[in-house]
């Protein structure tokens, strides 16, 4: 990456120039250093008995901060009489800044502490006093790897509708979690373009990359390197969306352009934290991922050798704190499975067997760790999560895939309208028909009787799952016979209330969306809150996968002020980047924590990983 222009602030040398410029003057006519506001208007809030007013010129003004480019803006301030006469009273005028982080004055010139964001310049003069607004942006041009030096000269062409390049990948209106630090830009070229710029603007960002095609399939993909996604995840961050456009043209001549359709993104406020596990079913194996530890790629966790099964280790859930984990060993007929300290990998305890049944197909681990809910597809047990002890047979006499709430008084589970038959003595299914949603409650140390969340009505409900704050429950909703695998598998979310009307996720499901789960922190979001949440899918990946192939792993946000509303709370899903796409991903299980192995050196840890500050962690590639 060649960086042409850039103006990132100096944060060292911030604190200096505030407090060298944050006169008594100043701080008396600011008050509190951080207030803004502003009507975006220059004239005076009160006239004089002669009807004059006060103006600052510029007005409403943009200052572009990039190299080669001044930091300063001088102002003048002009008397306007009542016939629109101006005279010049700068000489005479005080002029403050609204926010001291941006920049300050030096007589009547602002200067720029390199920050980006919106202001208020306010002016007095004679008595009078006016106000008018002020952005300061960043902007920067970067020639991304393969480029032309003068790619930036050769975009000033007319404007031509047949070389309008198409944005495939992401779709508009995505927010991601701003440490993601990948996400891929597919795109089709449009006619005779060879040469790209994909600008990123906002009120505080205005950065230009210049791309040529790197081919993917019938058209280009774009990755954003590390500082280009830090200047536009940064300046995104908890802020309102960032409009991206990308135009083509030639690099060989400087001709028309052609323009794809502007864009939006969204970043949230707060990073990604915890990690995920989920089944890559192409290994047979369960693998994880930790935000912020596992580099760009899953690592293995638990494949068959590890757990002793003879071909697979799939169904699995984990605790909500990441220390325990169930596993369910090849055939889901069911399962003979086993429940494991996740750091040591130490066995608590194993049921189930090939020939025996006794087995299980889901679980749940109750907060605190001491219960964990098994269903067979058939009916549900409550047992004791250290040694399997059964605490309650048939807690819920027909039903499967329950979850427990996370304060852990209530217990979500489907209800198939018939439960499957036992055959030859095997008692286990893979899935649900007809089912509806219902949930006990924990109530003067007892499971109270079902109540009815999601009554059937047609079409077969199934894989619920509360939020981290228990007040929604995600779950699929499909019009086929059988949950297990169904090709046109809908998300959709209820208040985990009795009598509430259920939700489609519109934006973020597409149909053949499977297994949804949410990570387990709720994140504060400009002036209200923000859930995630994965499910597997089958739709396309941009111009790298087809509609239909292997399922992956996809998120989505949730704002629950829009679900309370009645709103589709979801947005547009994105492709979760640490996949292996060649094999098909599923069953995604979130954690607050990765528990990892304690250690002292890096012979006690597996090969993939090494001895990192006393744990086991992944060696990065």
């Amino acid at each position: 990456m060649r960086l042409l222009r850039s103006s990132r602030a100096s944060f060292a040398l911030l604190a200096t120039v505030v407090l060298a410029a944050c006169t008594a003057a100043a701080c008396a006519a600011t008050g509190d250093p951080r207030a803004t506001g502003g009507s975006g208007s220059s004239e005076t809030t009160t006239g004089t008995p002669t009807g004059q007013t006060l103006a600052i010129a510029p007005a409403d003004h943009v200052l572009a901060l990039g190299e080669g480019k001044p930091a300063f803006i001088d102002y003048k301030v002009l008397l306007v009489e009542p016939d629109g006469a101006e005279k010049d009273v700068t000489d005479e005028a005080e002029l403050f800044s609204g926010d001291l982080l941006l920049g300050t004055f030096v007589g009547t010139q602002f200067q720029s502490t390199g920050v980006p964001g919106k202001t208020t310049v306010k002016a007095k003069a004679r008595g009078l006093t006016a106000e008018t607004s002020l952005e300061v942006r960043k902007e920067n041009i970067i020639l991304a790897p393969g480029a032309p030096a003068d790619a930036p000269t050769k975009f000033g062409g007319a404007e031509d509708p047949a070389r309008a390049p198409g944005v495939v990948y992401p779709a508009d209106g995505v927010m991601v979690p701003p440490n993601m630090n990948v996400l891929e830009f597919h795109f089709t070229p449009g006619a005779g373009n060879d040469l790209f710029e994909l600008s990123f603007s906002s009120s505080t960002v205005d950065i230009k990359v210049y791309l040529p095609c790197s081919p993917l399939g019938a058209g280009c993909a774009y990755t954003p390197d590390a500082e280009v996604w830090k200047l536009v995840a940064e300046a995104g961050r908890g802020a309102d969306p960032i409009t991206y456009k990308l135009r083509g043209t030639s690099a060989g001549a400087a001709g028309t352009v052609g323009s794809a359709a502007p864009q939006t993104i969204s970043f949230a406020e707060e990073d990604i934290v915890g990690g995920v596990y989920y089944w890559n079913a192409g290994a047979g194996a369960t693998v994880r991922y930790e935000f912020g530890v596992s580099g760009q790629t899953a690592e293995m966790y638990m494949n068959a050798a590890t757990a002793g099964a003879m071909q697979c280790v799939g169904c699995h859930v984990l605790s909500r704190d990441g220390s325990r984990i169930a596993v369910g060993l090849d055939i889901p007929a069911p399962s003979v499975f086993k429940v494991y300290d996740v750091a040591k990998k130490s066995q608590y305890f194993q049921q189930g067997s090939l020939f025996g049944g006794g087995g299980a197909n889901f679980f749940s681990f109750s907060p605190e760790n001491a219960q964990i809910a098994t269903s067979n597809g058939l009916w549900i047990d409550l047992k004791n999560a250290d040694t399997g002890a059964t605490i309650t047979e048939k807690l819920v006499p027909v039903g499967a895939m329950p979850d427990f709430s996370p304060d852990g008084k209530r217990l979500v589970y489907a209800r198939p309208a018939q439960p499957p038959p036992c055959v030859g003595g095997f008692c286990g299914a893979t899935g649900v028909s007809q089912a509806s949603l219902e949930y006990l409650t924990f109530v003067g140390g007892a499971w109270s009787a079902p109540t009815p969340l999601v009554p059937f009505a047609g079409q077969n409900n199934y894989y619920p799952s509360f939020s981290p704050d228990g007040g929604w429950v995600i779950f699929n909703r499909s019009n086929l016979q059988d949950s297990y695998d169904a090709q046109d598998a809908e998300l959709w979310v209820v208040q985990a209330a009795p009598n509430s009307t259920p939700i489609k996720l519109a934006k973020a499901s597409t149909g053949g969306d499977s297994w949804p789960k949410w990570a387990p922190d709720v994140q504060m979001y400009k002036s209200g809150s923000l859930m995630w949440l994965t499910f597997s899918s089958r739709r396309a990946y941009g111009l790298r996968l087809g509609a239909g192939q292997q399922a992956q792993i996809w998120m989505t946000a949730f704002d629950p002020a829009k679900a309370k509303l009645g709103e589709d709370p979801s947005y547009p899903g994105f492709w979760l980047p640490f996949q292996d796409i060649g094999s098909g991903n599923h069953i995604a299980q979130w954690v607050t924590k990765v528990d990892r192995k304690p250690c002292t050196m890096d012979g006690e840890c597996e090969g993939s990983e090494k001895c990192v500050e006393g744990l086991c962690k992944p060696i990065l590639k």
